[in-house]
């Protein structure tokens, strides 16, 4: 008989459904899909799912050929979805369900996290936490292009995995591959969120030194955080939303969600863990 592996999302998708079980949720109020005319950004290749009371979850489309598929689909069939049915759909083989589960695992987590009376630290900076600057050597999973940026006062290395082919040819002062296992040289490692939606955090964190300080970051990790840090991340640093209405005129348009949204970070030692946040009954 064969067993799907467990990895990090699986356990989030088992944690939100029991969780879930428990209590009325909000159903789903739209889905908001990447708009293909508008200016390139990082905006363009995310979606997000929102529910009746406002919470909100992202998701990267700009993987394999999702965006295709959110570009033919009609938002509105999502309209008063059952939030639970699209979690489970993060497990799914279809790029589609996989991407809008993720979304709607994310907005549950935010509204989980609210009503459990967490209070998000919007004022630190996750990549703080890691202490960056006495680094000897980062390596960074995902391009973060304003971190690039930034970078080069730092005496420490840095070292850029990435599977995207456009990234491998970029004319930059740091080595960027597609090795996973460089990052066992590594004493600070920064992980892009979208590791969660092709499920491939375990396997980047398997690459990782024990001792490294880790961080998750990016819009699509406002998940819970409980089963990442069970895997030894130090620290979760996401978005959330400030002001819907703005959010969703400035989606509209293909703008910087910066006027909308605010980011927070989650830390390992801070979180009680959502068992003591919300018992289960």
């Amino acid at each position: 008989m064969n067993f799907a592996p467990v990895t990090v999302l699986s356990d989030l998708v088992d944690l939100v459904v029991v969780l879930g079980k428990e209590r009325e949720l909000p159903a789903v109020r739209n889905l908001h899909t990447p708009d293909a005319t508008a200016s390139a950004g990082q905006s363009k290749k995310f979606g997000v799912v929102v529910l009746d009371d406002g919470s909100c979850g992202f998701f990267f489309a700009g993987l394999d050929d999702t965006l295709s598929h959110l570009r033919v689909c009609d938002p509105r069939e999502f309209k008063g979805a059952a939030t639970l049915d699209l979690v489970r759909n993060c497990l799914s083989t279809d790029p589609l369900a996989r991407a809008v589960g993720l979304g709607a695992l994310n907005a549950l987590s935010q509204h989980l996290l609210r009503i459990s009376g967490f209070k998000l630290d919007r004022a630190s900076d996750p990549l703080g936490h890691l202490d960056l600057p006495s680094a000897r050597h980062v390596g960074m999973v995902g391009f973060f292009a304003p971190l690039i940026k930034v970078w080069a006062g730092n005496p420490g290395t840095l070292t850029i995995i990435e599977k995207d082919p456009q990234f491998l040819g970029q004319s930059i002062p740091f080595p960027v591959t597609t090795q996973t296992d460089r990052l066992r040289d590594c004493d600070r490692v920064l992980i892009t969120g979208s590791t969660l939606i092709n499920d491939t955090l375990d396997d980047v964190l398997s690459h990782c030194d024990p001792a490294a300080q880790v961080a998750l970051v990016g819009p699509s990790a406002s998940c819970l955080p409980d089963p990442i840090f069970e895997r030894g991340v130090d620290v979760v640093g996401s978005t959330a939303v400030s002001d819907l209405a703005q959010l969703m005129t400035l989606l509209k348009t293909g703008q910087p969600w910066r006027m909308g949204t605010t980011k927070y970070c989650i830390t390992r030692n801070q979180y009680p863990g959502i068992g003591k946040l919300i018992p289960s009954s």
